[in-house]
């Protein structure tokens, strides 16, 4: 009678349990090579998922294979820059393969154009704006959860009719590592573009790792910002035959110049050429683990793996 007892429990255990087939214990977040354009997936130790942005608009071979390889069956979270099409083109191909479970949060506004009519109607009733207390907890009640705030959004304040202004940065918390993602983010005064990331860098605090804001651009990771943020390392994610000269020399210079003592790159570029011991080019996807508790993670490219500390002391930024 016991033994029917167990039986029944763990059958009501494994039907409302969650699938954790792709966790490994340890926080991963993997910046897919999906081009000219942005995609990542973080994996929390227990296996939920948040996808940052999904691929390029008719370019998703990339980003389907390698969510399939990693055994997703499912994105709980996605959460959507801005509305370029090489950040968000793969929203409708992506949930057919692996539907969304919880919400896609967004900037609040809309825009024109196919790629977001493709979105609006692929995440239907599971849209959400983020807003400044938006918060997202993954493995909640276990000791050690992953949390994501949201420092600024649709130019945080600064009136601005540019979309790569209005990116949502979002900064991930896991223990003793922290994380920010800007989209696109802008931090130049131009004819065409607003210094956000001066404003969005009062709210945050020193992180380990920094996707930098868009694809290396000339026009983005000022010095004030990276001067607040301080990160361990940075990760660029674009093609290696963009017309745009990704990553520029500028914006190398001031990576350089930083608190970073290496990027990654999840392709060659047709900028600025990788500076040896310093540019470590993947020609793929990075990968960055971290174990719970752990004062160390890891960064993989290609066949290569490097081992990083983290900053003593805890983040003192927004939480």
């Amino acid at each position: 009678m016991k033994t029917k007892y167990i039986l029944i429990a763990l059958g009501l255990f494994l039907c409302s349990a969650p699938a954790f087939g792709q966790g490994n214990g340890k926080l991963q977040i993997h910046y897919m090579d999906v081009g000219q354009g942005d995609g990542a997936i973080l994996i929390s130790p227990l296996g939920e998922t948040v996808l940052f942005d999904n691929g390029v608009w008719e370019g998703c071979d990339k980003p389907l294979a390698y969510l399939e390889s990693l055994g997703v069956t499912q994105i709980d979270y996605m959460l959507i820059s801005h509305y370029h099409s090489d950040h968000f083109g793969c929203t409708r191909e992506v949930l057919n393969r692996f539907p969304l479970k919880n919400f896609s949060y967004d900037r609040p506004g809309a825009y024109s154009g196919p790629v977001f009519r493709s979105y609006v109607r692929a995440v239907g009733q599971k849209r959400k704006h983020v807003h400044s207390t938006t918060s997202i907890t993954l493995d909640a009640g276990s000791a050690n959860p992953v949390k994501i705030n949201i420092a600024g959004y649709n130019g945080a304040g600064v009136v601005t009719d540019n979309e790569n202004d209005r990116s949502v940065v979002a900064v991930i918390h896991f223990g003793h590592f922290d994380a920010v993602m800007g989209g696109d983010l802008s931090g130049f005064q131009t004819e065409y573009y607003k210094d956000i990331e001066t404003v969005v860098a009062r709210r945050l605090g020193q992180v380990e790792l920094y996707k930098v804001n868009h694809h290396g651009s000339s026009h983005s990771s000022n010095r004030n910002w990276l001067n607040k943020i301080r990160p361990k390392v940075a990760v660029i994610s674009m093609s290696d035959d963009n017309d745009y000269g990704h990553p520029t020399p500028s914006t190398m210079g001031r990576l350089h110049a930083s608190t970073i003592s290496k990027t990654y790159w999840t392709s060659g570029g047709a900028g600025a050429a990788p500076k040896e011991g310093r540019d470590m080019v993947a020609n793929g996807s990075v990968v960055v683990e971290v174990a719970p508790g752990a004062n160390e993670f890891s960064v993989k490219y290609g066949t290569q793996t490097d081992i990083h500390q983290t900053w003593p002391g805890a983040y003192t930024g927004r939480r």
